[in-house]
């Protein structure tokens, strides 16, 4: 029996124009009425990713691919990329002509503030000293050469390329996050459920006790997976949690 599940949101809950449908909505109230506990896993922000759980009653967040988890409004994991690797890869990205996004808790600093892309927080613009601080993620807009120079200097946390940057979060995955919170709700691993598309979500959907990937999702991800489910055009999310919740 399935107990909680965890949804990520871009690609995943929200549809390729960035909206969370009412479809969606209302299948997770559903599922809610049942019992089960809903928890939104993202690359986002706390704020960023409460946007879209305020419109179900979400009270369990897996922020910053699982280095910050919030359940209900309590801290309960909170790791960091060290404040000297998070400066050195600003600096490095300034040398190859990028654009870096330092975030941490609820605050983000640039040195060329892209607000399109990091949703929340905004950030706020500064020099290359004021990243000298730890950080719960890292944006780095690059070229495509100087991505792989970057890459192959981030040993300890994990890294991975989405378009035209560098994601780097400290050293763990959703799932890390994931673990905290289940552990906290003394929930087993074979009684969760995780949907998601991108290869950021790789791990929980191997780890989790049904992993459902999006049919937008790559080939790889797919291959994590047990279901794979419609697009994120067309409620995906909401056929999934139809079939295994019987709702």
């Amino acid at each position: 029996m399935y107990r909680a599940v965890f949804i990520d949101i871009d690609g995943t809950m929200l549809n390729s124009k960035g909206q969370l449908e009412d479809e969606i909505i209302e299948a997770i109230t559903k599922v809610k009425l049942k019992g089960i506990i809903v928890g939104l896993a993202s690359g986002r922000s706390v704020e960023a990713s409460e946007i879209y759980g305020e419109k179900f009653g979400c009270s369990l967040y897996i922020a910053y691919n699982g280095s910050l988890v919030f359940l209900n409004n309590e801290l309960i994991h909170d790791v960091k990329i060290p404040s000297n690797v998070a400066h050195h890869l600003c600096r490095k990205t300034i040398r190859c002509a990028g654009t870096f996004i330092h975030f941490s808790y609820q605050t983000s600093l640039s040195n060329h503030p892209k607000y399109e892309e990091h949703l929340m927080p905004f950030a706020e613009k500064v020099n290359l000293p004021d990243t000298n601080c730890d950080a719960h993620r890292l944006a780095l807009y690059t070229g495509t050469q100087y991505r792989r120079v970057i890459k192959k200097e981030v040993i300890e946390e994990f890294v991975f390329e989405e378009d035209n940057r560098l994601e780097v979060y400290p050293k763990g995955s959703k799932w890390t996050g994931i673990e905290r919170a289940i552990e906290k709700l003394c929930i087993l691993p074979e009684e969760v459920v995780a949907i998601g598309n991108g290869i950021n979500d790789v791990e929980m959907l191997k780890a989790a006790g049904m992993g459902v990937a999006m049919g937008n999702a790559s080939k790889d991800v797919k291959k994590s997976a047990e279901m794979i489910v419609k697009d994120n055009d067309n409620h995906g999310v909401a056929r999934a949690l139809e079939v295994i919740f019987n709702i």
